[in-house]
């Protein structure tokens, strides 16, 4: 073998080596001084308005994605009360008044769920409401990192509709059960048959929207916690 190419083999083996040594170092820096996750979502309230009372819907109503404030009038509703004269001859007598359905709360209307002249009753769902009391996303951190992981702690937030950017946050709040103990329906092992899974804790973090984005409940988000260990 001549003498060039010999040295040539022996380079590349000492670059990818090299290569190896840094991807190794990479990762384990990332995961001495990061918890990172893609299993995250932008987070908001989602705020149901009620019929106030049995009657019709009358008027027009709200459009989709509007903003509205605590107490503003989303619709009106026709209902229909007793009313009692006065004196030995008093009869109860039907009268119709017409009332307005306010928002419970700021927000954005997410849905509309009835059309005018539709007859409702109290209580009935007439709309949904997303309302945001600032910018919050929920992570789902696995438990073999969430050890790492720290009220305060800064965080930087990547919203999948807005890839170029990175929005500064920290952790709010760190939920005391995982995500499975919290379901509705939590999962149960038969005997005999126990899988172990590794269980993710809600981490809430909030974060800063210097620019304005247009923000919408349930995008996708990556999240990095700088863990500083």
């Amino acid at each position: 073998m001549k003498l060039g190419r010999l040295i040539l083999i022996e380079f590349i083996i000492v670059v990818i080596v090299a290569l190896l040594a840094a991807g190794g170092y990479y990762f384990y820096y990332q995961g001495q001084h990061y918890v990172s996750t893609d299993d995250a979502q932008l987070s908001a309230g989602l705020i149901t308005v009620p019929a106030t009372a049995p009657g019709q819907i009358v008027g027009g109503l709200p459009a989709l994605g509007s903003q509205y404030k605590s107490g503003e009038t989303l619709l009106q509703e026709k209902v229909t009360a007793a009313a009692t004269g006065a004196g030995p001859a008093a009869k109860a007598l039907a009268a119709t008044a017409t009332v307005d359905v306010k928002a419970p709360a700021a927000g954005r209307v997410a849905s509309v769920d009835v059309v005018p002249g539709q007859y409702v009753q109290a209580g009935t769902p007439l709309a949904q409401m997303v309302g945001w009391e600032g910018n919050l996303v929920v992570a789902y951190v696995p438990e073999t990192q969430i050890g790492s992981v720290k009220k305060g702690q800064t965080v930087d937030v990547t919203i999948d509709a807005y890839p170029n950017d990175t929005f500064p946050g920290h952790v709010q709040a760190i939920v005391p059960a995982t995500q499975a103990a919290l379901s509705i329906l939590p999962t149960t092992q038969s005997s005999g048959t126990f899988t172990k899974v590794t269980q993710r804790v809600p981490v809430y973090v909030s974060f800063e929207n210097p620019d304005g984005a247009d923000l919408y409940m349930g995008l996708s988000v990556e999240v990095r916690i700088h863990t500083g260990s």
